[in-house]
């Protein structure tokens, strides 16, 4: 998407369609422009988030088949995420061990489970896992094509009992969150205390993303992410929601080879691509970037 001229990016302050979800603050200014939408900055906190915020239908419409299938380390959406059912499953198996060893029956919810290959893994490792997914084409792989019980709904309308689950994880789904507040309450409903939220999503505090300013590549991710965190961030509504973090950490990545180099090449600033035959490129490596912050929080009473 482009971005406005340089003059239209220099900061505003405007009246906001909502308040910061971290402070609650309506004093906000535009910071960076993509397309039709503002990543606004709030003047009280810093924190940065989407103005306005997509419609429901928009939302809807964007996590088609498509976005699974975007062909390369675009912008908004995956590559090719099912080819990349091999790298997912070593990642997901590796951020089981940042989880609790699972009690007898305990139960694991993952909120915007995509294609279930960590609820998957979960129940591979002895977890009772089971998932949500806004993505009708991707729960319906989980169901059909992986076997794993991944449902077509949303977090409130799925109505699950109090204190029903030991685990809950969002991998890399609270940036795409409308209302992080409301679920995250949502989330300490349903989990028992003691247990345990664990979350990843890229980091708008992080070295490389102060490094790059705003040709950080976390920005470009519009609309789909909604939410740009930092640690600071995290933590505040973590504590506000009933949770206290117990650990925080950058995440390392298992992805395709190609990806990886489309990615260093565009954080650099450059254009060109380096053209690998097709089994290297979509080969697996692990690469840690030091922006995926993952998040593990306990539930308080």
């Amino acid at each position: 998407m482009l971005e406005h001229s340089a003059a239209s990016l220099s900061s505003e302050t405007i009246a906001p369609t909502r308040a910061c979800e971290v402070c609650g603050s309506l004093r906000t200014e535009r910071w960076l422009a993509r397309g039709r939408y503002w990543i606004t900055r709030c003047v009280q906190c810093g924190f940065r988030f989407l103005d306005p915020v997509p419609s429901a239908k928009e939302l809807r419409d964007l996590y088609s088949a498509s976005y699974f299938a975007a062909g390369g380390a675009t912008a908004t959406g995956y590559g090719a995420y099912l080819e990349d059912a091999t790298n997912l499953r070593a990642m997901f198996r590796s951020r089981l061990r940042y989880l609790p060893l699972p009690s007898p029956e305990g139960r694991l919810l993952d909120i915007g489970a995509a294609t279930g290959h960590f609820v998957e893994q979960a129940r591979e490792y002895g977890w009772d896992a089971q998932g949500i997914e806004l993505s009708e084409w991707a729960a319906e792989y989980a169901r059909t094509t992986l076997g794993q019980p991944v449902s077509c709904t949303s977090l409130a309308d799925a109505n699950y009992p109090d204190e029903y689950f030991e685990v809950v994880t969002l991998w890399e789904v609270i940036e795409h969150l409308p209302n992080v507040g409301a679920t995250l309450a949502e989330v300490r409903r349903i989990v028992r205390p003691g247990g345990h939220l664990a979350l990843s999503t890229p980091d708008a505090g992080s070295l490389v993303a102060r490094l790059a300013g705003r040709r950080w590549l976390g920005w470009s991710k519009v609309p789909e992410h909604i939410s740009f965190f930092d640690r600071r961030a995290l933590t505040r509504l973590l504590d506000a929601s009933g949770f206290v973090v117990e650990s925080a950490r950058y995440a390392p990545l298992r992805v395709p080879l190609n990806f990886a180099l489309d990615r260093l090449i565009q954080t650099v600033g450059l254009k060109a691509r380096v053209p690998l035959p097709a089994g290297l490129g979509r080969r697996g490596v692990w690469v840690n970037p030091y922006y995926d912050l993952l998040i593990v929080a306990r539930a308080v009473s």
